[in-house]
């Protein structure tokens, strides 16, 4: 019975190795250039959901006033926890994505695509203006990577023909640009096109369309682009319902000037990241994909059933609405393009790209996760939640008590690395302030500050910056730009300590309600 207990073991161990050793090699890693936008962050959550391994390029916070659209590690962070659900799932999957510095990110890896994202989806993300100075980066990026399959990201709107027609050739001429956001993504995609003549490594262009919540969810990594249209429609829906009296008949009509048979292109942004994850893994890719939805969807029948979804009748044509809306969405309302999708029809089966429904019961989760996140801003100051005041009894119970309570040791060992002490220290305060430091027992603890001992990092700032550290209304990066907190040290240990504090206060705001008892003397 042990003999064959053992051979089967031997049987069973031979067999698992090549398993193992096949489950390794296909494993996939792709480096992900430009803005964690918000096409990039859900993209990188998909990707490495799915068994890739993802580098996400960030700027250093030396170079916070370049005109670079990588963000910082701490920015980069947030959007990719959001997009991957929680900071708990950011953890699970953090040995496979990975926030890189762009000068180091291709120091020993072997890749399988190289990613360059310098355009965001969406026409009013904060980045989008510097997109064509990013494929600028593309030359040095190449050659970097060298005989890696390249994969541009671009927007559907750089491709218009003179015939309103976006094809799926690489040459043709362009119409002229019918709005700024146009025209912004006509300089980026001529510019990333030229930049390839002299690349020597394969490459594929896949166009986007604005990008909106998630199809299952609601969600979004961004209120950008259409969300501008949603608020708009939203907040007259509000004033119509106020100003209804119990002698309406029926349900208000919405007016909106539009070309009720043209198309606004947009997407799910779940459905575009299933649809590049999908291009991404295709062998039999073509050049070019114009990645949009295969059920086109005219503007009379998605805006319908957005006005149900707000509790309109109907949605009616105008040629004055009277609505605050951006010109460029004004533009995409009435255009009349068209998107050639050939090869997406003929991958649509391999690519299992499922029918996106627009129908009423998406628009309104859309809507109500829009709403619960205050349309990407901060929620109302309307309770004492929002009011925390300064006071010195405040800042001892933060910095002895609230700060040591959120301690962790993933956060000590960076925070204290290399035996260093953290002062912080309060302006026009007589010295009041305190020292991070580690005992001589290896525990890490919070000390008042003695201003005969220095300590090798120290942060002043005044009360009122405080409060907005701790209720994480202020970034700490922001305050050390716009110089309401000074910093004293050694230059790579300072910005080393700086990210990690960065991270940390957003990550654990303090606000007044848990901690009523500090307030209100």
């Amino acid at each position: 019975m042990v003999y064959i207990y053992a051979m089967c073991m031997r049987h069973l161990h031979t067999r698992m190795i090549p398993f193992q050793e096949s489950y390794a090699m296909s494993s996939k890693v792709a480096y992900l250039w430009g803005p964690v936008s918000s096409f990039a962050g859900p993209l990188a959550a998909l990707l490495v959901t799915k068994g890739w391994h993802v580098h996400v390029a960030t700027k250093s916070a030396l170079n916070v006033l370049s005109l670079s659209p990588l963000d910082l590690q701490s920015s980069a962070q947030a959007i990719l926890e959001s997009a991957l659900g929680g900071r708990e799932q950011f953890r699970t999957f953090q040995d496979r994505l990975k926030l890189v510095d762009e000068a180091d990110g291709v120091k020993g890896t072997k890749y399988d695509a190289f990613i360059f994202c310098g355009l965001p989806a969406n026409f009013d993300e904060s980045r989008a203006p510097r997109a064509p100075w990013a494929a600028d980066r593309l030359p040095a990026l190449m050659k970097a990577f060298k005989g890696v399959p390249t994969f541009l990201v671009s927007s559907v709107w750089g491709g218009v023909q003179q015939d309103k027609v976006v094809p799926e050739e690489v040459e043709f001429e362009r119409r002229r640009p019918v709005s700024h956001w146009e025209g912004l993504c006509q300089h980026y995609e001529n510019k990333i096109l030229e930049k390839l003549t002299a690349s020597g490594s394969p490459w594929y262009l896949a166009r986007v369309p604005m990008l909106s919540g998630d199809s299952v969810t609601g969600q979004a990594a961004s209120f950008t682009g259409p969300y501008q249209l949603y608020r708009a429609l939203s907040n007259a829906a509000a004033a119509t319902a106020a100003a209804a009296t119990e002698h309406d008949n029926g349900k208000a009509a919405l007016k909106l000037q539009h070309n009720p048979d043209g198309i606004f292109w947009f997407l799910p942004v779940d459905i575009a990241a299933h649809m590049f994850w999908k291009f991404l893994e295709d062998e039999n890719r073509p050049r070019i994909c114009n990645m949009v939805s295969t059920q086109v969807t005219l503007n009379r029948e998605w805006l319908q059933s957005l006005a149900q979804a707000l509790g309109f009748n109907e949605v009616q044509p105008v040629e004055n609405d009277g609505l605050n809306l951006p010109s460029v969405l004004r533009k995409l309302l009435s255009d009349d393009i068209q998107i050639s999708t050939r090869n997406l029809f003929e991958v649509a089966h391999r690519y299992q790209l499922t029918p996106v429904r627009f129908d009423k019961d998406y628009f309104k989760r859309t809507l109500d996760v829009a709403h619960q996140k205050f349309w990407g801003g901060t929620p109302p100051a309307d309770n004492k939640r929002e009011n925390l005041n300064f006071s010195e009894r405040l800042a001892q119970f933060y910095f002895e008590s609230y700060l040591p309570s959120k301690f962790s040791d993933h956060f000590l060992k960076k925070a204290t690395a290399g035996g260093i002490t953290i002062g912080f220290l309060l302006k026009g305060r007589n010295s009041l302030g305190w020292v991070l430091q580690t005992a001589a027992d290896g525990k890490t603890m919070v000390d008042g500050y003695n201003p005969n001992v220095k300590p090798t990092i120290c942060f002043r700032f005044s009360g009122m910056t405080m409060t907005k550290l701790i209720q994480s209304k202020l970034p700490l990066h922001r305050a050390l730009l716009m110089r309401e907190v000074e910093v004293d040290g050694p230059l790579l240990e300072t910005l080393r300590v700086s990210n990690v504090f960065d991270q940390f206060l957003r990550e654990n705001p303090m606000n007044s309600v848990d901690f009523a008892e500090v307030l209100g003397d």
